[in-house]
């Protein structure tokens, strides 16, 4: 890695743990993974309803997460660029959130939509797995919320978010972390009820489970086909 190239730390808040990454970019484009760092939070369980408001014990615990993010970045002289996502996007306090993390540790916050979360996901998945000539479906659980992303050639046809994560879910329906059959059944309604709101995610599921029984099938027919060989 040449000393002159670009690096960049990039930060992940989201609503159960922060995530840092740091790399540095090639002159082809390309990255070479330098650093990462990972801290559970769970920002926005402490006070509120659903995930409204961020507790003076959370905005204190996310600052000293991040000043060891920036002292990380600053070891390795890289740009930072910190994206929060749910907790912090529905907060009430958002605001005055992001204001005392920048002037804590400098670091400027920004916040992104669940449909612009999503195709960031997507980017993510191209850049792990061999998905360009492929039709993929990317089901990303979130701590506030889970990311349906359906990608057809490397390009996504559609990218959704839904309100169902582990933080809100468990902050719901299992707030003393306990578990009981009539919780379970109705955090599985409130799931389901979720879903069933977005037609796109609704639909695609559906054209799923119906598609991948019928092709599972053909392929059971042909290996079984005298003569016939499928690899």
């Amino acid at each position: 890695m040449k000393k002159n190239s670009k690096r960049i730390a990039a930060i992940d808040m989201g609503t159960n743990s922060f995530h840092l990454i740091i790399v540095g970019v090639r002159e082809d484009g390309s990255i070479k993974f330098l650093d990462r760092e990972r801290e559970f939070i769970r920002l926005g369980s402490e006070l509120g309803e659903d995930l409204s408001f961020i507790s003076e014990n959370e905005t204190a615990k996310a600052i000293s997460v991040l000043q060891n993010f920036a002292s990380i970045a600053k070891y390795h002289k890289a740009d930072i660029r910190a994206v929060s996502t749910s907790a912090v996007r529905e907060a009430k306090n958002k605001i005055e959130f992001i204001e005392e993390v920048f002037n804590q540790t400098g670091i400027k916050v920004e916040t992104i939509e669940g449909a612009e979360e999503a195709k960031l996901i997507f980017l993510g998945m191209k850049n792990a797995l061999p998905i360009n000539d492929k039709s993929v479906l990317g089901i990303d659980i979130g701590g506030g919320s889970t990311e349906f992303i359906y990608g057809v050639n490397g390009t996504p046809v559609f990218a959704e978010s839904v309100k169902i994560g582990a933080v809100r879910l468990s902050k719901k329906f299992f707030p003393d972390f306990i578990i009981t059959e009539p919780s379970i059944k109705a955090c599985t309604d409130y799931n389901d009820e979720q879903i069933k709101l977005n037609q796109k995610i609704t639909v695609i599921l559906f054209l799923i489970l119906q598609l991948v029984p019928l092709v599972l099938q053909i392929r059971f027919v042909l290996l079984n086909s005298p003569g016939r060989q499928v690899k």
